[in-house]
């Protein structure tokens, strides 16, 4: 949980951080990449809607939270269901994770997924959501997930402001490079 708001912390910092005009900023951004939050309320279903207007390929969906109904004492079970599928891993370093709320005994999970735009993934995690008893969890302070989407290079502004004409976006940003010097 701790990895998950420092995550946090730095995304809100970096897109803070961001000038409202990419075409006279100096910084330079991840050339093919722009990142696009999803406004916080919206489910799954619309999410995969929204990927499924455009032909691009999408490198990750994350910041998204599940709950889910099974008893807590599946929560492994759960765990390890998803974390066979290989659209909600890469098999190294992200795996989909999870706990038990303290107050409520109540499964959370925080999956990635990856290459989402695949249809075909789409349906299967619409299918476990209803094998293990997934729902959408909404924080109002945050977005319902980011949208990581690979966009032909020399077009990541044009698709940066297009994407930002959605109903269903909060932001639409340039993903920029950034020094970060440690003492």
């Amino acid at each position: 949980m701790k990895k998950l708001l420092i995550f946090f912390a730095l995304i809100g910092f970096l897109t803070s951080c961001s000038n409202d005009d990419p075409e006279t900023d100096p910084q330079e951004f991840v050339p093919g990449e722009v990142s696009v939050g999803i406004k916080s309320g919206t489910d799954i279903n619309n999410l995969f809607d929204f990927i499924n207007q455009f032909d691009l390929e999408v490198d990750n969906v994350n910041s998204l939270t599940f709950t889910s109904d099974l008893p807590s004492d599946n929560l492994q079970f759960v765990l390890d269901n998803l974390n066979e599928k290989n659209y909600t891993n890469d098999g190294v370093s992200w795996f989909v994770t999870g706990y038990l709320q303290y107050q409520t005994n109540q499964i959370w999970i925080f999956p990635r997924l990856f290459d989402i735009n695949n249809i075909d993934y789409q349906q299967d995690w619409l299918s476990s959501m209803i094998e293990l008893e997934l729902h959408d969890n909404h924080n109002v302070d945050l977005n319902s997930g980011i949208i990581h989407f690979k966009v032909p290079v020399g077009e990541e502004v044009e698709w940066k402001n297009k994407f930002e004409i959605y109903d269903i976006v909060e932001w639409s940003e340039l993903i920029y490079f950034s020094d970060i010097q440690t003492n």
